[in-house]
């Protein structure tokens, strides 16, 4: 297959999935990394994707994805990297020993273990991602909510996933969003959404933890309005829920 039908054919299915990852394009056509990395900014030259780390969305859903046209966890783990770092760093410098913290779903959240590889926490989360982010020597402790295995979000959903977090209550929650946009937070799926919701009534404090590229982007559901947050951490800033900035 040439170049050209190659990208012939990624237009075609950027059209159907509106996400294209660039593990997707190398396994999908067996070529390499930086040969995936060059079909999509040829599509974003062409003005048919809007190019993202780790792959590239289709330009008029660029602001608006569904849980039908949003990577995959594994896919999301390869994009923001660093932005994530840096919000996940900012938000676990609120964790203190001996508390008990609920971590949302999702790659942001999950980078937050590595900062609290020294705290001695307990740490209810539905993130089955997470669980491969566990430093060696954690000293802390981690429920796994049960329930139904979400395996695009690699997250615990359902009733009994409900059930047992009602059993807990939180000094923090800190909660992922797969958008931020005229003052609500967003998620893509509603039974996800559900959880977060749950949590958030069942904590002393919420923080709506995410990286800057969700920012101006709606989902399918919105789940909360920021003014429920007690603070937004992003890797620019954290915003207390009195509109103050550090």
């Amino acid at each position: 297959m040439t170049s050209a039908e190659r990208l012939d054919r990624l237009k075609t299915l950027v059209q159907e999935t509106e996400f294209l990852s660039v593990r997707q394009i190398m396994n999908e056509f067996g070529v390499s990394r930086s040969s995936a990395m060059r079909d999509l900014d040829e599509l974003e030259r062409q003005g048919v994707v809007v190019r993202q780390r780790g792959g590239a969305v289709l330009k008029n859903r660029a602001h608006h994805l569904t849980k039908t046209y949003e990577p995959a966890t594994v896919d999301k783990a390869d994009m923001h990297v660093s932005e994530k770092a840096e919000a996940a760093r900012l938000a676990a410098a609120l964790v203190q020993d001996g508390d008990c913290i609920y971590l949302d779903s999702g790659t942001t959240t999950a980078a937050m273990m590595t900062c609290l590889e020294s705290r001695d926490v307990t740490i209810v989360t539905p993130n089955v991602y997470l669980l491969a982010q566990v430093p060696d020597g954690f000293p802390g402790r981690i429920c796994l909510l049960g329930g139904d295995f979400d395996k695009s979000y690699l997250a615990s959903t359902g009733p009994l996933a409900r059930k047992i977090l009602a059993s807990f209550w939180f000094d923090k929650a800190f909660v992922s969003a797969n958008g931020i946009a005229d003052g609500k937070a967003w998620a893509n799926d509603l039974s996800v959404a559900e959880i977060k919701q749950d949590a958030m009534k069942r904590a002393d404090r919420t923080i709506l933890v995410a990286d800057s590229s969700k920012e101006d982007r709606k989902g399918m559901y919105a789940f909360a309005d920021t003014e429920a947050f007690d603070e937004l951490i992003t890797e620019e800033k954290t915003e207390e829920r009195d509109g103050t900035e550090q």
